[in-house]
C-alpha cells in the first residue's frame, strides 16, 4: 500500500502520535525509508505531536453512532453502557458549565451540557454522527491554561529525534514562545534540527501570527480545530490570511483537514472538495494534506492520485496568471530576502528552466519559492536528509549529488547532472545560487547563469556577483 501511495504522488507521510505505540510508529518509519529507497522517491516523515488536545478514549466496539436528541454521558474513566463515552482528561468535568457546548470529531458532533459530577458530564446531542476511539474533544469556552509542549510530547519527540524524523508538527501553538521551547528542547539533545511546523488551530495563534512566523520553520493551517475554536464562517478568511502572511515571509505553509473527506467512503470527491484543494494552491499554499482520507479511508491511493492531479492543474493556472503569482505590496527585508528576489528575477529575465540551489544554502529555498518562479527549483546536495526537508516546499525538486560537486569550480558537473536527470536540455539556461555564510552579520551569495551545451560543457553567460 505504501509503495502505491508514493507512486501516486505522496511527498510526506504524517505520523499522528495521538495514536499508536512507539513500536508501531518505528515500523512505519522503517517501511517509509525502505519504500523510498526501493522506488527512488524521497518521502519526508512528519511527526505530529498531540499537544494538550483532549480525545475520546477507547470505545468498547471501536466506534458508536450518536443519535440527535439522545442523552450522552462523558466519563473520565472506562466506558460502560450505551452512549457512555470515555474522555482522556480527568479534570474536564471541573471546567465545563451547564448549558455549554462540547464538540466531538472536529465539530461534526455537538453536545449540550445538562449536568456534571466529579467524573461525569451529562449531555444532550444536538448534532449526531459516528464517533470513533481517539476522535478529538473540543470545548470552545474552556480557558484553562494547558501547556502546549506537554511531558508526553517530550517523550514522543525524543523518540522522533532518535529516528531522524524530518518535520515535527507542534499542536495548539499559542505564540512564538511555544516554538522556542521545542527548539531549545531539540538543541539540548544535540540532534540535527528537524523542520518545526507550527499548527495554527487556536484563536491566540491567529492573533499572534507575526511572532509565530518569525520563529517557526513552517506553518500548518489546521482547519479542524481552527473551525471549532473560531466561528466557522471565519475559517476561509483566516486560511487566506495565514497563507498570505507565510508566503510573504518565505515560510512554507501546509493546508490541512477535510480536503477530500467524502473520499473516506467514496471513490470520487465532490466538486466542492476539488475546488477547495485548487483554491488553497491558488491562494499560495505550499502543500495540501490528507488526514482521515488516507489514515482510515477506503480509497487512500485514489485520494493521493486525485489530489496530485488537482494540484498540478491548479499550478498550471497559477504559472500562467501574473496576478496569482504576484507578491506586490510585500516589503522584503534583509540580504537573504533581497538575494532571493534577485535569483528569481534573473531566472525570469533569461527564461531559465532551472534555479539550482547548492548544498549549504537551504535557507534560501523557500524564499525563492514564494515568488512562484516558472523555472523549476532544484535542491542539490549529497545529504538525503536535507533533500527530504525540502519536499514540502512549492516547486522544489531534489537532486542527490556527490561531495565533489559542492566546490566552487564544479558548475559544469552540476549542469551535466541536471541534464542527466532530465531537468535541463541542451541550449536551456540555469541559474545557480551559492552562498557560504548566511548569518545576520555576514551573508555572502553568488549567482551564475549558465547554458547547457552538451556533455562536459556549460557556457557561463553572466558574471558572478
Amino acid at each position: 500500500m505504501l509503495e502505491k501511495l508514493v507512486v501516486a504522488g505522496m511527498d510526506c507521510a504524517r505520523l499522528n502520535f495521538s495514536h499508536g505505540t512507539f513500536a508501531e510508529h518505528l515500523a512505519v518509519i522503517r517501511n517509509i525509508r525502505e519504500v523510498s529507497k526501493r522506488t527512488g522517491s524521497l518521502v519526508a516523515v512528519m511527526q505530529d505531536l498531540p499537544g494538550p488536545k483532549m480525545r475520546v478514549g477507547k470505545l468498547k466496539q471501536g466506534s458508536i453512532r450518536i443519535a440527535e436528541g439522545s442523552t450522552v454521558t462523558l466519563v473520565t474513566g472506562a466506558a460502560a453502557g450505551e452512549n457512555v463515552i470515555p474522555v482522556e482528561s480527568e479534570n474536564l468535568p471541573k471546567f465545563v458549565k451547564t448549558g455549554g457546548m462540547i464538540f466531538l470529531r472536529d465539530g461534526s458532533i455537538r453536545l449540550k451540557v445538562v449536568s456534571t459530577t466529579a467524573t461525569t458530564i451529562k449531555c444532550v446531542c444536538e448534532v449526531g454522527g459516528e464517533l470513533r476511539s481517539g476522535h478529538g474533544v473540543n470545548v470552545p469556552d474552556l480557558k484553562q491554561g494547558f501547556a502546549t509542549f506537554t511531558e508526553k510530547d517530550k517523550k514522543y519527540l525524543s523518540f522522533g529525534l532518535e529516528q531522524g524524523v524530518d518535520l515535527v508538527a507542534i499542536s495548539f501553538v499559542r505564540d512564538h514562545n511555544d516554538i522556542k521551547e521545542v527548539r531549545e528542547f531539540v538543541s539540548q539533545r544535540g540532534a540535527r534540527h528537524p523542520i518545526l511546523v507550527a499548527k495554527i488551530e487556536k484563536k491566540e495563534a491567529v492573533e499572534n501570527m507575526g511572532g509565530i512566523v518569525n520563529t517557526t520553520d513552517a506553518v500548518m493551517v489546521a482547519r479542524g480545530d481552527l473551525g471549532v475554536e473560531n466561528p466557522i464562517e471565519g475559517v476561509p478568511e483566516m486560511q487566506k490570511s495565514i497563507i498570505a502572511t507565510c508566503r510573504s515571509k518565505g515560510i512554507p505553509v501546509i493546508t490541512a483537514t477535510q480536503m477530500l473527506e467524502s473520499m473516506v467512503s467514496k471513490a470520487t470527491p465532490t466538486r466542492a472538495e476539488v475546488t477547495d484543494v485548487a483554491n488553497a494552491i491558488l491562494d499560495g499554499t505550499d502543500a495540501v494534506m490528507l488526514s482521515e482520507e488516507t489514515a482510515t479511508g477506503k480509497f487512500p491511493v485514489e485520494c493521493v492520485e486525485v489530489m496530485n492531479r488537482v494540484a498540478l492543474k491548479a499550478e498550471e493556472r497559477m504559472l500562467k496568471d501574473p496576478n496569482t503569482r504576484s507578491l506586490s505590496g510585500v516589503r522584503l527585508q534583509g540580504l537573504v530576502d533581497a538575494f532571493s528576489e534577485s535569483a528569481w528575477q534573473l531566472a525570469e529575465n533569461i527564461n531559465a528552466h532551472v534555479i539550482a540551489v547548492r548544498s549549504g544554502n537551504e535557507a534560501i529555498i523557500p524564499k525563492i519559492s514564494r515568488f512562484r518562479p516558472t523555472a523549476k527549483i532544484v535542491h542539490m546536495t549529497e545529504e538525503e536528509e536535507l533533500l527530504r526537508r525540502s519536499r514540502i516546499i512549492w516547486g522544489v525538486f531534489q537532486s542527490k549529488t556527490k561531495g565533489s560537486e559542492r566546490t566552487e569550480t564544479s558548475l559544469d558537473s552540476s549542469v551535466q547532472r541536471l541534464m542527466k536527470e532530465g531537468y535541463l536540455e541542451k541550449g536551456e539556461r540555469a541559474v545557480f545560487v551559492r552562498g557560504s555564510d548566511t548569518s545576520r552579520r555576514n551573508s555572502r551569495f553568488s549567482l551564475s547563469a549558465l547554458v547547457a551545451e552538451g556533455p562536459g560543457r556549460a557556457a557561463q553567460k553572466g558574471a558572478e556577483w
